[in-house]
């Protein structure tokens, strides 16, 4: 299995994921964020699944780009998966017109541009060799993370998220499991924003950290850019065994 951090900035800068997508293998994606910016077109061309976890914008904001890019007249279209609050939102706040075309009318009077299908919490997807479970997370609104498994391997991508439980009784009874990747949005001295935003700080990272019950490396996503080097300092600073920080660009492969 193959996952790709999709990068979102531009110019000499280093390297950073300001909007939320992981491409797995070549055709499925989880979240919208940058998708739709992933350079050369073919590689958008090839993805046929679209995983939300949420409705917040840096998870969705190239979606409609994304739909735009890769369209071709005739019967096959990406599927975007999502909780009922995540595809309402779609239909009401983007397709709806005003701030896109309504490609979800639009696909059901033509070739269609995209499809939905809603997803509940611990109820796995099949798609393409992958078994994709979305779980409830704590968070602002309904929002999911995320356990890909294929017969070998399996991952899991909790973003988004203030203290949480059950996806860590899943993910500690997940076979194969080779990697997670946890959000770490603000520093400790911000913890007021992150208790309010439903977010974690270093020292919650940890304390999530603390749940897994398996020896698997623990990779850092989802740092607010405008603290990106206080809070990778302060997880370094932790010392905490089996953690990595997420680095944008970069293919993990796991067998």
């Amino acid at each position: 299995m193959k996952i790709t951090l999709i990068e979102s900035s531009v110019g000499p800068g280093p390297r950073q994921q300001i909007l939320a997508s992981y491409l797995v293998n070549d055709d499925v994606v989880i979240d919208a964020g940058s998708v739709g910016f992933f350079s050369p077109l073919d590689v958008q061309r090839r993805i046929q699944h679209v995983f939300l976890s949420h409705s917040h914008v840096d998870h969705l904001a190239s979606l409609p780009i994304f739909i735009d890019n890769v369209y071709q007249p005739g019967p096959d279209c990406p599927i975007v998966y999502g909780n009922s609050h995540v595809l309402n939102c779609l239909q009401t706040d983007i397709f709806n017109d005003r701030l896109w075309p309504d490609m979800i009318r639009l696909s059901q009077q033509e070739s269609p541009f995209l499809k939905f299908s809603e997803t509940s919490s611990e109820e796995p997807v099949e798609v393409t060799g992958l078994r994709v479970t979305p779980v409830s997370l704590d968070h602002l609104v309904p929002t999911f993370g995320f356990i890909v498994e294929d017969d070998s391997s399996a991952i899991a991508i909790v973003s988004d998220t203030s203290p949480t439980q059950r996806i860590w009784e899943v993910i500690n009874e997940t076979p194969n499991l080779k990697a997670v990747f946890l959000e770490a949005s603000f520093p400790n001295g911000m913890d007021w924003l992150a208790e309010r935003a439903m977010h974690l700080t270093p020292a919650l990272f940890a304390a999530e950290q603390a749940k897994l019950t398996r020896n698997v490396p623990v990779i850092a996503i989802h740092i607010k850019t405008a603290y990106d080097q206080q809070v990778k300092a302060e997880l370094l600073a932790l010392n905490l065994p089996h953690v990595e920080i997420a680095e944008p660009g970069r293919t993990y492969e796991y067998s």
